[in-house]
């Protein structure tokens, strides 16, 4: 039992730094950046959750898929799982510029993206901390 609260609590010290190189490139108008960041930080909460549970098969990108294995924990994860789904769309399209005809992903968001982002992340990073104590 000790080896999965040490690895939830390593995944959660991730999340919680990604959060801070989010502000820190939004400050910086990296917004595309700084949105992936977000979706990492809420993807590794949500892993740190998984682990700290016991958890063996934590794998996948998908905050709602991830989601949805906590719920396997606890249901409440339901009540996040709307904010992290919204976080799934900055994975790839804030990286790749195939997924934007004609333009490129730093120029696509703006620091209202970056703001939304940040919002979204720090609810699923908070909400997984109350959980971890």
């Amino acid at each position: 039992m000790p080896n999965n609260l040490a690895e939830g609590a390593r995944w959660l010290r991730q999340a919680q730094q990604d959060l801070e190189d989010a502000r820190w490139n939004r400050a910086g108008a990296r917004y595309n950046l700084a949105c992936f960041l977000c979706q990492q930080a809420a993807e590794k909460a949500v892993k740190a959750y998984l682990y700290h549970r016991g958890a063996e098969d934590v794998w996948g990108h998908s905050l709602t898929d991830l989601c949805e294995d906590a719920k396997i924990f606890e249901m409440f994860f339901d009540t996040v799982k709307s904010e992290a789904r919204q976080l799934d769309k900055y994975y790839e399209i804030t990286r790749y510029p195939g997924y934007l005809p004609g333009g490129i992903c730093s120029e696509a968001f703006d620091d209202l993206d970056a703001e939304r982002a940040l919002y979204l992340g720090d609810t699923v990073v908070d909400f997984v901390k109350e959980r971890l104590g």
